[in-house]
């Protein structure tokens, strides 16, 4: 007789206990809402319960009511939309933002415009030691301007103007002089990191992708310990109120970044800030960090030893480091980047790398066999090649990491775009550089020309057509801070325009526009696979991580070109509001 009633006996106690976790009441209920799940097999829902830090109720208007007791928050949302709080698969915001300080020359299309605005600033700052600034454009300028241009209107004291892309920098002579810069110094690599110089070898005033990182840091503009804290605090303030919940830092993006000894201290400085915000329970964003690679002098042994040394001190699933971002050349846009075939401007060039194929291939190789992905800086065709090669050799030696990361995806022949698919290698672009913002599309009309641009150029959205996983972001600080917001890259991929220009054309012309939920999951569940976290993240689904944003329409009725001009008025991240604005 006992035997029979043991399994009725567990049945009963089952049954009970599931009654028990039905009948518990939640902390937040989110109801009468347009909940987009971003879970293929349940993609819709009226509501939402949220108990802790997890997601514990996904369905019905109903069914949510039964949660709802004297202590439950409860949000009506009218039929606004509910989503996954955003993942952005690349963003710089631990320690970018010294890139960002002084006269921005955002906007400015002439060489005098930006003239006047240095001088009005200098004029106006009398006191500060150091001009900074950022934003110039030498496409909107005609060319190169020179550190006689800067000579003219602030001759005694050091100037140092980034560019729009933050990788070159516009110097005047006292920069120079302060930045101890000797008028033989050697470039770091010829044709990648150099200084520019005229026909008659004199320096103009320009240096190329970081190699007037040192000058920079001689003349005092870089105190990582006194900064870094600001910097993260007003980043990551701007960036929850755009609905980020969880970040991928692909490297720090700091001006130590080509000495590796000098990156590792600057490294280790910041994830000890992060990791005591998260002990106390102030980091308000999960943030997963890529160390940095772009020393040509490094080695894969080096860079791997470091990261995992970094990786066993930092791995949860609010702070963790994630692998490796090589950054092997420069900017397509300044000729830096290595193709496949010459520019087109006949210059006679197809640029160089810092990091060329068989260093590439090391890294991945390394850093595969020890469990770590890469991710690689690949604005060049030629690094697309050599990127795509190497992902497909460590797979060949048996290491099986399913996140390693191609980021920009610029210039991509069809060889390459065909292995990108066959062998599912995923992808992290940014949609406002394709367009023809900060006139991106003349430049690369002039550079490659019509046929290239028409046939490699921006071909992240034929893969998005075929629910290829492609992250979308900002790029911060490459895109200013203030453009960070997913939606905005959400609207571009689904028109190929620039939202900030009404008069914006899309761009390239054989590119078709992503449909909303492709871009959608494009800032949810294909970055949160990149950090290998789509089973805590990216998606609403029952024992998920309660990481949400609420905008304040319906998506789905609003026009492509309208997307970016959605209100953000709510972000959970873990269970507990990081940014609250009309809830």
């Amino acid at each position: 007789m006992i035997k029979p009633l043991l399994p009725s006996l567990l049945s009963l106690l089952l049954t009970c206990s599931a009654s028990f976790a039905v009948a518990q009441t939640a902390d937040m209920v989110f109801t009468n809402a347009s909940v987009l799940t971003m879970n293929d097999d349940n993609p819709t829902a009226e509501a939402v319960a949220v108990t802790g830090n997890q997601i514990t109720y996904v369905g019905d208007a109903a069914g949510a009511e039964a949660l709802v007791g004297d202590n439950t928050e409860v949000f009506d949302l009218g039929g606004d939309t509910l989503l996954p709080g955003f993942v952005s698969g690349h963003d710089h915001i631990v320690a970018s933002g010294w890139t960002s300080r002084g006269v921005s020359l955002m906007g400015i299309d002439s060489l005098e415009e930006a003239k006047a605005a240095v001088k009005e600033y200098a004029d106006a700052n009398p006191d500060e030691e150091l001009i900074l600034g950022f934003g110039f454009n030498q496409v909107s300028y005609g060319g190169w301007p020179t550190k006689e241009d800067l000579d003219e209107i602030v001759p005694d004291r050091p100037v140092f103007i980034l560019d729009f892309t933050i990788h070159d920098v516009w110097m005047n002579s006292k920069a120079f002089e302060v930045g101890q810069v000797s008028p033989d110094e050697e470039d770091q690599v010829p044709g990648v990191m150099f200084w520019q110089r005229d026909v008659e070898g004199n320096q103009t005033g320009i240096g190329i992708e970081f190699q007037w990182a040192s000058a920079f840091r001689a003349a005092g503009a870089w105190n990582p310990a006194a900064e870094i804290p600001d910097i993260q605090r007003d980043l990551y303030g701007q960036s929850v109120k755009t609905g980020i919940t969880a970040v991928h830092v692909p490297l720090m993006a700091m001006p130590t970044v080509t000495d590796l000894p000098l990156v590792k201290e600057d490294e280790k400085l910041a994830l000890a800030h992060l990791h005591e915000l998260e002990k106390a329970g102030d980091l308000t964003i999960r943030t997963f960090v890529a160390t940095g690679f772009k020393d040509p002098t490094a080695t894969a042994e080096d860079i791997v030893s470091h990261t995992l040394e970094l990786r066993e001190q930092y791995d949860s699933d609010m702070l963790r480091v994630w692998g490796i971002k090589i950054h092997p050349e420069g900017n397509w846009s300044s000729k830096t980047a290595w193709m496949l075939a010459d520019y087109a401007d006949g210059s006679n060039t197809r640029g160089a790398a810092a990091i060329e194929g068989p260093m590439i291939t090391s890294v991945y190789l390394e850093a595969n066999k020890n469990g770590l992905p890469v991710g690689t800086h690949v604005d060049g065709s030629q690094t697309v090649r050599n990127t795509v090669n190497a992902i497909l050799t460590s797979r060949g030696a048996g290491y099986e990491v399913p996140n390693n990361l191609l980021h920009h995806y610029f210039w991509v022949s069809d060889e390459d775009h065909q292995a990108v698919i066959d062998n599912e290698i995923m992808v992290n672009t940014t949609p406002l550089f394709h367009v023809d913002w900060e006139s991106q599309d003349v430049n690369a009309l002039d550079l490659l020309g019509r046929a290239r641009v028409e046939a490699t150029y921006g071909r992240y959205s034929s893969l998005m057509a075929l629910d290829h996983n492609v992250s979308l972001s900002a790029d911060v600080p490459s895109s200013p801070i203030d453009l960070i917001a997913p939606l905005l890259n959400v609207e571009i991929a689904m028109t190929l325009q620039d939202p900030m220009n009404p008069d914006s054309k899309p761009f390239p012309l054989s590119r078709k526009p992503a449909t909303l939920m492709q871009s959608l999951k494009g800032v949810t569940i294909y970055p949160a696979a990149q950090q290998a976290m789509e089973d805590k993240i990216g998606s609403i689904e029952v024992g998920k991580l309660a990481d949400l944003v609420v905008l304040d329409t319906d998506i789905t009725t609003v026009a492509p070109r309208d997307i970016s001009d959605i209100k953000v008025l709510g972000t959970v991240m873990d269970g507990r509001f990081t940014h609250r604005d009309g809830l």
